[in-house]
Protein backbone atom coordinates (compact mmCIF):
# COMPACT_ATOMS: atom_id res chain seq x y z
CA UNK A 1 0.00 0.00 0.00
CA UNK A 2 1.26 3.45 -1.12
CA UNK A 3 2.55 6.40 1.73
CA UNK A 4 -0.21 8.35 0.32
CA UNK A 5 -3.18 5.37 0.41
CA UNK A 6 -2.21 4.64 3.83
CA UNK A 7 -2.11 8.30 4.79
CA UNK A 8 -6.18 8.70 3.22
CA UNK A 9 -7.34 5.50 5.22
CA UNK A 10 -6.14 7.31 8.35
CA UNK A 11 -7.64 10.18 7.88
CA UNK A 12 -11.27 8.54 6.57
CA UNK A 13 -10.76 6.84 10.14
CA UNK A 14 -9.82 10.01 12.23
CA UNK A 15 -12.94 11.51 10.58
CA UNK A 16 -14.96 8.58 11.48
CA UNK A 17 -14.12 8.73 15.14
CA UNK A 18 -13.93 12.46 15.51
CA UNK A 19 -16.39 13.64 18.38
CA UNK A 20 -19.70 15.50 17.56
CA UNK A 21 -20.35 19.02 19.25
CA UNK A 22 -23.13 17.62 21.42
CA UNK A 23 -20.59 15.03 22.40
CA UNK A 24 -17.84 18.11 22.72
CA UNK A 25 -20.18 19.92 24.72
CA UNK A 26 -21.63 17.13 26.85
CA UNK A 27 -17.62 16.63 27.97
CA UNK A 28 -17.23 20.02 28.26
CA UNK A 29 -20.10 20.24 30.57
CA UNK A 30 -18.44 17.55 33.10
CA UNK A 31 -15.55 19.60 33.19
CA UNK A 32 -17.36 22.63 34.43
CA UNK A 33 -18.87 20.52 36.87
CA UNK A 34 -15.24 19.06 37.96
CA UNK A 35 -13.92 23.02 37.76
CA UNK A 36 -11.82 22.46 34.37
CA UNK A 37 -12.76 26.15 33.00
CA UNK A 38 -9.76 25.74 30.34
CA UNK A 39 -10.44 21.89 29.27
CA UNK A 40 -13.95 22.94 28.73
CA UNK A 41 -13.91 25.71 26.86
CA UNK A 42 -11.37 24.17 24.38
CA UNK A 43 -13.70 21.29 23.62
CA UNK A 44 -16.54 24.20 23.06
CA UNK A 45 -13.67 26.19 20.84
CA UNK A 46 -13.37 22.79 18.85
CA UNK A 47 -17.13 21.58 19.00
CA UNK A 48 -18.35 25.40 18.06
CA UNK A 49 -15.77 25.99 15.26
CA UNK A 50 -17.12 22.43 13.73
CA UNK A 51 -21.21 23.67 13.71
CA UNK A 52 -21.19 27.23 15.02
CA UNK A 53 -24.79 27.46 15.71
CA UNK A 54 -25.02 24.49 17.58
CA UNK A 55 -27.28 24.20 20.85
CA UNK A 56 -25.55 22.27 23.23
CA UNK A 57 -22.32 23.95 22.52
CA UNK A 58 -23.60 27.25 22.81
CA UNK A 59 -25.89 26.42 25.77
CA UNK A 60 -22.26 25.18 27.32
CA UNK A 61 -20.39 28.12 26.25
CA UNK A 62 -22.60 30.59 27.94
CA UNK A 63 -22.56 28.12 31.24
CA UNK A 64 -18.78 29.09 30.81
CA UNK A 65 -18.77 32.50 30.37
CA UNK A 66 -21.16 32.60 32.99
CA UNK A 67 -18.59 31.25 35.58
CA UNK A 68 -16.27 33.87 34.48
CA UNK A 69 -18.82 36.71 35.12
CA UNK A 70 -19.28 37.84 31.70
CA UNK A 71 -22.93 38.54 31.41
CA UNK A 72 -23.07 39.51 27.89
CA UNK A 73 -21.24 37.15 26.44
CA UNK A 74 -22.88 34.57 28.10
CA UNK A 75 -26.44 36.37 26.84
CA UNK A 76 -24.81 36.00 23.31
CA UNK A 77 -23.90 32.63 23.14
CA UNK A 78 -27.67 31.43 25.02
CA UNK A 79 -29.12 33.19 22.10
CA UNK A 80 -27.56 31.72 19.61
CA UNK A 81 -28.66 28.11 21.09
CA UNK A 82 -31.92 29.19 21.46
CA UNK A 83 -32.39 30.03 17.82
CA UNK A 84 -31.39 26.89 17.31
CA UNK A 85 -33.32 25.11 19.50
CA UNK A 86 -35.82 27.46 21.87
CA UNK A 87 -36.28 25.15 24.37
CA UNK A 88 -32.59 23.87 25.31
CA UNK A 89 -33.08 23.70 28.88
CA UNK A 90 -29.14 24.78 29.46
CA UNK A 91 -29.55 28.13 27.37
CA UNK A 92 -32.88 28.61 29.09
CA UNK A 93 -30.64 28.15 32.61
CA UNK A 94 -27.95 30.66 31.29
CA UNK A 95 -30.83 33.53 29.67
CA UNK A 96 -32.34 33.39 33.50
CA UNK A 97 -29.46 33.73 35.84
CA UNK A 98 -28.09 36.62 33.29
CA UNK A 99 -31.77 38.32 33.86
CA UNK A 100 -31.31 37.87 37.50
CA UNK A 101 -27.62 39.47 37.83
CA UNK A 102 -29.08 42.29 35.27
CA UNK A 103 -31.64 42.28 38.38
CA UNK A 104 -34.47 42.46 35.06
CA UNK A 105 -36.07 38.94 36.49
CA UNK A 106 -39.37 39.37 35.57
CA UNK A 107 -38.08 39.58 32.01
CA UNK A 108 -37.54 35.97 32.49
CA UNK A 109 -40.26 35.08 33.78
CA UNK A 110 -42.53 36.34 31.44
CA UNK A 111 -40.45 34.59 28.52
CA UNK A 112 -40.20 31.34 30.21
CA UNK A 113 -44.26 31.52 31.27
CA UNK A 114 -45.36 31.70 27.54
CA UNK A 115 -42.85 28.76 26.45
CA UNK A 116 -44.42 26.67 29.53
CA UNK A 117 -48.07 27.52 28.48
CA UNK A 118 -46.58 26.51 24.70
CA UNK A 119 -44.78 23.59 25.83
CA UNK A 120 -46.99 22.47 28.91
CA UNK A 121 -45.52 19.04 29.22
CA UNK A 122 -42.02 19.51 28.48
CA UNK A 123 -40.16 18.85 31.82
CA UNK A 124 -36.98 21.24 30.84
CA UNK A 125 -39.59 24.37 29.97
CA UNK A 126 -40.90 23.52 32.66
CA UNK A 127 -38.22 23.86 35.14
CA UNK A 128 -36.70 26.20 33.60
CA UNK A 129 -39.77 28.68 34.17
CA UNK A 130 -39.81 27.36 38.20
CA UNK A 131 -36.14 28.89 37.90
CA UNK A 132 -37.33 32.08 36.28
CA UNK A 133 -39.75 32.93 39.44
CA UNK A 134 -37.30 31.39 41.88
CA UNK A 135 -35.22 34.09 40.88
CA UNK A 136 -37.91 36.83 40.72
CA UNK A 137 -38.87 35.45 44.08
CA UNK A 138 -42.26 34.91 43.68
CA UNK A 139 -42.62 31.58 46.06
CA UNK A 140 -46.14 30.43 45.63
CA UNK A 141 -46.05 30.19 41.89
CA UNK A 142 -42.55 28.35 41.96
CA UNK A 143 -43.88 26.00 44.58
CA UNK A 144 -47.10 25.27 41.99
CA UNK A 145 -44.40 25.00 38.84
CA UNK A 146 -42.49 22.46 40.94
CA UNK A 147 -45.34 20.59 41.72
CA UNK A 148 -46.57 20.59 38.19
CA UNK A 149 -43.10 18.71 37.50
CA UNK A 150 -43.39 16.61 40.03
CA UNK A 151 -46.59 15.00 38.82
CA UNK A 152 -45.28 14.92 35.40
CA UNK A 153 -41.85 13.26 36.80
CA UNK A 154 -42.36 12.08 40.10
CA UNK A 155 -38.46 11.60 40.73
CA UNK A 156 -37.09 14.67 39.46
CA UNK A 157 -34.88 15.79 41.72
CA UNK A 158 -34.37 18.95 40.26
CA UNK A 159 -37.98 19.87 41.19
CA UNK A 160 -37.50 18.64 44.55
CA UNK A 161 -34.57 21.47 44.77
CA UNK A 162 -36.46 24.26 42.87
CA UNK A 163 -39.78 22.86 45.47
CA UNK A 164 -37.09 22.69 48.74
CA UNK A 165 -35.99 26.08 47.53
CA UNK A 166 -39.98 28.05 46.96
CA UNK A 167 -40.35 26.31 50.88
CA UNK A 168 -37.22 28.10 51.96
CA UNK A 169 -38.34 31.56 50.40
CA UNK A 170 -41.66 30.97 52.15
CA UNK A 171 -39.99 30.74 55.45
CA UNK A 172 -40.91 26.81 55.60
CA UNK A 173 -37.63 25.16 56.40
CA UNK A 174 -38.82 22.07 57.89
CA UNK A 175 -41.08 21.33 54.95
CA UNK A 176 -37.72 22.22 52.32
CA UNK A 177 -35.90 19.54 54.68
CA UNK A 178 -38.19 16.72 54.06
CA UNK A 179 -38.60 17.35 50.63
CA UNK A 180 -34.34 17.45 50.20
CA UNK A 181 -34.55 14.65 52.35
CA UNK A 182 -36.75 12.99 50.03
CA UNK A 183 -34.33 13.91 46.88
CA UNK A 184 -31.23 13.22 48.74
CA UNK A 185 -32.58 9.33 48.86
CA UNK A 186 -32.84 9.05 44.94
CA UNK A 187 -28.93 10.83 44.11
CA UNK A 188 -26.59 12.47 46.34
CA UNK A 189 -26.90 15.58 44.61
CA UNK A 190 -24.06 18.15 45.18
CA UNK A 191 -26.93 21.22 44.88
CA UNK A 192 -29.44 19.32 47.41
CA UNK A 193 -26.62 18.77 50.14
CA UNK A 194 -25.69 22.31 49.65
CA UNK A 195 -29.61 23.39 50.65
CA UNK A 196 -29.61 21.25 53.51
CA UNK A 197 -26.62 22.03 54.57
CA UNK A 198 -27.50 25.35 54.78
CA UNK A 199 -30.82 24.58 56.80
CA UNK A 200 -28.71 22.58 59.17
CA UNK A 201 -26.60 25.97 59.69
CA UNK A 202 -30.01 27.98 60.02
CA UNK A 203 -30.16 25.87 62.85
CA UNK A 204 -26.57 26.01 64.23
CA UNK A 205 -25.60 22.49 63.64
CA UNK A 206 -22.03 23.50 62.10
CA UNK A 207 -20.69 20.25 61.98
CA UNK A 208 -23.68 18.76 59.99
CA UNK A 209 -23.64 21.58 57.63
CA UNK A 210 -19.52 21.65 56.85
CA UNK A 211 -19.84 17.91 56.22
CA UNK A 212 -23.02 17.76 53.73
CA UNK A 213 -20.66 20.69 51.77
CA UNK A 214 -18.05 18.56 52.43
CA UNK A 215 -19.60 15.93 50.29
CA UNK A 216 -21.06 18.52 47.67
CA UNK A 217 -17.77 19.83 46.86
CA UNK A 218 -15.88 16.62 46.53
CA UNK A 219 -18.52 15.50 44.17
CA UNK A 220 -18.58 18.65 41.97
CA UNK A 221 -15.16 20.41 42.46
CA UNK A 222 -16.83 23.27 40.05
CA UNK A 223 -19.55 23.91 42.81
CA UNK A 224 -18.61 27.18 42.94
CA UNK A 225 -21.83 28.43 45.19
CA UNK A 226 -20.83 25.23 47.27
CA UNK A 227 -17.24 26.41 48.10
CA UNK A 228 -18.73 29.77 49.09
CA UNK A 229 -20.58 28.20 50.95
CA UNK A 230 -17.97 25.72 53.00
CA UNK A 231 -15.60 29.03 52.85
CA UNK A 232 -18.13 30.67 55.42
CA UNK A 233 -18.89 27.79 57.36
CA UNK A 234 -15.02 27.63 58.33
CA UNK A 235 -15.07 31.14 58.89
CA UNK A 236 -18.01 31.08 61.11
CA UNK A 237 -15.86 28.45 63.28
CA UNK A 238 -12.61 31.27 63.05
CA UNK A 239 -10.67 28.29 60.89
CA UNK A 240 -9.75 31.34 58.75
CA UNK A 241 -7.09 29.95 56.78
CA UNK A 242 -8.82 26.53 55.61
CA UNK A 243 -11.66 29.37 54.78
CA UNK A 244 -9.62 31.15 52.78
CA UNK A 245 -7.91 27.71 50.95
CA UNK A 246 -11.70 27.00 49.66
CA UNK A 247 -12.41 30.31 48.67
CA UNK A 248 -9.53 30.82 46.70
CA UNK A 249 -10.62 27.67 44.63
CA UNK A 250 -14.00 29.66 44.19
CA UNK A 251 -12.34 32.79 42.79
CA UNK A 252 -10.11 30.95 40.75
CA UNK A 253 -13.20 29.41 39.24
CA UNK A 254 -15.18 32.53 39.04
CA UNK A 255 -13.14 35.61 39.49
CA UNK A 256 -16.03 37.69 39.72
CA UNK A 257 -18.01 35.67 42.14
CA UNK A 258 -18.91 38.85 44.96
CA UNK A 259 -20.06 37.17 47.75
CA UNK A 260 -16.60 34.95 47.55
CA UNK A 261 -14.51 38.15 47.44
CA UNK A 262 -16.62 39.50 50.52
CA UNK A 263 -16.18 35.87 52.13
CA UNK A 264 -12.54 36.05 51.68
CA UNK A 265 -11.96 39.77 53.14
CA UNK A 266 -14.08 37.92 56.58
CA UNK A 267 -11.31 35.31 56.07
CA UNK A 268 -8.26 37.87 55.88
CA UNK A 269 -9.92 40.09 58.58
CA UNK A 270 -10.10 37.18 60.98
CA UNK A 271 -6.57 36.01 60.49
CA UNK A 272 -5.44 39.77 60.82
CA UNK A 273 -4.73 40.26 57.29
CA UNK A 274 -6.09 43.91 57.81
CA UNK A 275 -4.98 45.30 54.54
CA UNK A 276 -6.05 42.66 52.35
CA UNK A 277 -9.42 42.32 53.94
CA UNK A 278 -9.87 46.13 52.97
CA UNK A 279 -8.69 45.36 49.31
CA UNK A 280 -11.00 42.39 49.10
CA UNK A 281 -14.19 43.89 50.30
CA UNK A 282 -13.15 47.29 48.39
CA UNK A 283 -12.96 44.69 44.82
CA UNK A 284 -16.66 43.83 45.80
CA UNK A 285 -17.78 46.97 45.83
CA UNK A 286 -16.62 47.11 42.06
CA UNK A 287 -18.10 44.07 40.82
CA UNK A 288 -21.06 44.68 43.09
CA UNK A 289 -21.78 48.20 43.30
CA UNK A 290 -25.09 47.83 45.04
CA UNK A 291 -24.29 45.34 47.55
CA UNK A 292 -23.86 47.17 50.97
CA UNK A 293 -22.53 44.27 53.13
CA UNK A 294 -18.66 45.26 52.18
CA UNK A 295 -19.27 49.08 53.43
CA UNK A 296 -20.46 47.39 56.57
CA UNK A 297 -17.52 44.98 56.96
CA UNK A 298 -15.29 47.81 55.95
CA UNK A 299 -16.64 50.36 58.79
CA UNK A 300 -16.37 47.95 61.45
CA UNK A 301 -12.63 46.88 60.79
CA UNK A 302 -11.83 50.27 60.26
CA UNK A 303 -13.52 51.03 64.00
CA UNK A 304 -12.08 48.39 65.88
CA UNK A 305 -8.74 47.21 64.00
CA UNK A 306 -5.94 49.86 63.42
CA UNK A 307 -4.44 49.02 60.15
CA UNK A 308 -0.99 49.40 59.94
CA UNK A 309 0.64 53.14 60.59
CA UNK A 310 -2.55 55.14 59.13
CA UNK A 311 -3.98 57.81 61.45
CA UNK A 312 -6.25 56.78 63.70
CA UNK A 313 -8.36 60.01 63.19
CA UNK A 314 -8.42 59.22 59.51
CA UNK A 315 -9.75 55.73 59.87
CA UNK A 316 -12.07 56.60 62.25
CA UNK A 317 -13.42 59.09 59.74
CA UNK A 318 -13.25 56.15 57.24
CA UNK A 319 -15.31 54.17 59.24
CA UNK A 320 -18.26 56.33 59.36
CA UNK A 321 -18.22 56.95 55.63
CA UNK A 322 -18.04 53.57 55.36
CA UNK A 323 -21.14 53.33 57.86
CA UNK A 324 -23.43 55.99 55.94
CA UNK A 325 -22.57 54.52 52.49
CA UNK A 326 -24.14 51.06 53.86
CA UNK A 327 -27.28 52.71 55.10
CA UNK A 328 -27.63 54.92 51.68
CA UNK A 329 -27.02 51.60 50.13
CA UNK A 330 -30.01 49.77 51.88
CA UNK A 331 -27.98 48.27 54.35
CA UNK A 332 -30.50 47.86 57.73
CA UNK A 333 -28.02 46.42 60.61
CA UNK A 334 -29.64 47.91 63.84
CA UNK A 335 -26.08 48.44 65.16
CA UNK A 336 -25.03 50.52 62.69
CA UNK A 337 -25.99 53.77 64.18
CA UNK A 338 -24.54 52.70 67.52
CA UNK A 339 -21.23 52.20 65.82
CA UNK A 340 -21.10 55.76 64.02
CA UNK A 341 -21.85 57.49 67.26
CA UNK A 342 -19.42 55.24 68.95
CA UNK A 343 -16.65 56.09 66.23
CA UNK A 344 -17.59 60.28 66.93
CA UNK A 345 -16.89 59.65 70.25
CA UNK A 346 -13.61 57.86 69.75
CA UNK A 347 -12.58 60.80 67.09
CA UNK A 348 -12.88 63.34 70.17
CA UNK A 349 -11.08 61.84 72.37
CA UNK A 350 -8.59 61.04 70.03
CA UNK A 351 -8.85 64.81 68.93
CA UNK A 352 -8.34 65.88 72.60
CA UNK A 353 -5.59 63.62 73.41
CA UNK A 354 -3.56 65.37 70.64
CA UNK A 355 -4.45 68.64 72.04
CA UNK A 356 -3.22 67.47 75.48
CA UNK A 357 0.01 66.10 73.77
CA UNK A 358 0.72 69.87 72.01
CA UNK A 359 0.19 71.48 75.87
CA UNK A 360 2.84 68.59 77.42
CA UNK A 361 5.04 69.77 74.42
CA UNK A 362 5.30 73.57 74.63
CA UNK A 363 5.69 73.85 78.59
Amino acid sequence: MSRLLVLACVLVTSAAHAASPDTLAEQANRMLDDGDLGGAQAKLEEAISDTRDNAAANAAMGRLKLMRGDLAGAMTSASVALGKDKKNVAALMVFVRVQALNEVPDAAVAKLTELSNQFGTDVGVLLATGEALLAAKKWPDAVAMATRVLKLQETSVAAMKQLARAYLGLERPVTAESVLQRALELERDPEALALLAGIKYGDNLLADARVLLEEAVRAKPGFVEGLNALGAIYISVQNYEAANDVLQRAIALAPTFAEAWLDIGSAQRGAGRFEQAEASWKKVLVMAPKLPDPQFNLGVMYLENPIGSRDRIQQLTDAINAFNAYKKAGGTDPETDKYIDEAKLLIKQESERRTEELKGGGK
